[in-house]
């Protein structure tokens, strides 16, 4: 069985996946969109969308409490089921 820190540690994980993710491909979109059209800068509208998703992911996982529970609780019971598949 997992346990709670293992749990939240795993989730975290995911959170900083999802920041690393979110910000190579924002790097590579705004280098596409300044080397091929610097006049209409659309790469701000995809910071600014998914940013939003970050920044809510971060933000209920960092400073949520209830929501940070709920997630640890989600963890531990996928890996459970996922142990129990084997």
């Amino acid at each position: 069985m997992m346990t709670h820190h293992e749990a939240l540690a795993r989730v975290q994980r995911g959170f900083w996946i999802h920041f690393g993710v979110f910000a190579a491909v924002n790097v590579g979109l705004a280098a596409l969109n300044l080397s091929r059209n610097p006049d209409k800068l659309w790469f701000l509208w995809v910071i600014l969308g998914w940013g939003l998703g970050v920044a809510l992911h971060g933000g209920l996982l960092y400073f949520h409490q209830p929501s940070r529970e709920r997630m640890i609780h989600r963890m531990q019971a996928r890996m459970e089921a996922r142990a129990g598949i084997r």
